[in-house]
């Protein structure tokens, strides 16, 4: 394959990575998280929280930090890992070409996860869900599970000991006040 095709595939696996990503995490994931706490609010027969209009500003203030944490990091392995970080269970669309430490990496491991936690806590203000409330850390500890079996499996396995470095230095989703500078 010449070098304009091999640019080509690269530019619409991208566009494909993109247009993924935004139907997953922007349409069916917060859609399934919204059915799933109506559904635990009904069915545990939870009240509302926040009835105030307070928690329409705390659910924009959220969805906002959540929305800046998923665009900075989804930008960085775009353009500075030269891939796409749409990846399920250890299979990438578009793996990244070099590990990225710096940017929002250079706070924590995961910050899209992070940006997306974020994200669902101020849809669970919008909605005023105890139940989605319970599911946030809940979907935390799952997709921090994940991520350590599979994505972090599959770094470890392309980038190496950079990439254990990197691990020991910078916690997955909590994040440093003081950025990471490799050695």
């Amino acid at each position: 394959m010449t070098r304009r095709g091999t640019q080509e595939s690269r530019k619409w696996r991208i566009i494909l990575g993109v247009m993924l990503s935004v139907v997953t995490f922007g349409i069916a994931v917060p859609a399934t998280f919204v059915m799933a706490a109506k559904w635990l609010d009904r069915v545990i027969n939870l009240p509302g929280i926040l009835t105030s209009d307070i928690a329409t500003i705390l659910a924009a203030f959220c969805v906002f930090v959540g929305l800046v944490w998923m665009t900075w990091s989804y930008s960085y392995l775009v353009f500075v890992g030269k891939g796409s970080p749409v990846e399920a269970f250890g299979i990438a669309l578009e793996p990244t070409q070099q590990l990225v430490t710096f940017g929002p990496y250079a706070y924590l491991r995961h910050p899209m996860i992070f940006g997306l936690i974020w994200l669902f806590l101020g849809v669970a203000l919008y909605i005023r869900s105890l139940g989605a409330i319970i599911l946030v850390p809940v979907i935390a500890f799952l997709a921090w599970a994940h991520l350590r079996i599979w994505e972090e499996f599959g770094l470890e396995q392309r980038f190496g000991e950079e990439y254990v470095r990197y691990r020991n230095h910078v916690r997955a989703l909590i994040p440093h006040l003081a950025p990471y500078i490799p050695e």
